[in-house]
């Protein structure tokens, strides 16, 4: 059975973040791999190698942050439904 991927939350900002991220990735890589095969540069090699590490980290990052804030959007859902209409937390 493949395994899904966490939930994100339904608003697309997270998803927005996360395919900006995936394009900076393929451009770094694209960067990297032109630099060293095309135009024999170490420089531009060297940077879209920073580059992909970077927005790999960030995706990561964002990722996380992602699933952490669907869950808690969903926690918060369930609390209000058992709380009944109107009441947060034990509120009056």
């Amino acid at each position: 059975m493949p395994r899904q991927s966490p939930p994100l939350p339904p608003d697309g900002t997270y998803r927005t973040i996360l395919l900006v991220l995936v394009a900076s990735l393929l451009a770094g890589a694209a960067l990297a791999l032109a630099g060293e095969l095309a135009w024999h540069s170490p420089g531009l090699s060297q940077a879209g190698t920073w580059l992909v590490l970077a927005a790999g980290g960030a995706y990561l990052i964002f990722r996380v942050l992602g699933v952490r804030e669907a869950r808690r959007r969903a926690a918060e859902e369930t609390t209000e439904s058992d709380d009944g209409p109107g009441l947060r937390g034990g509120e009056p």
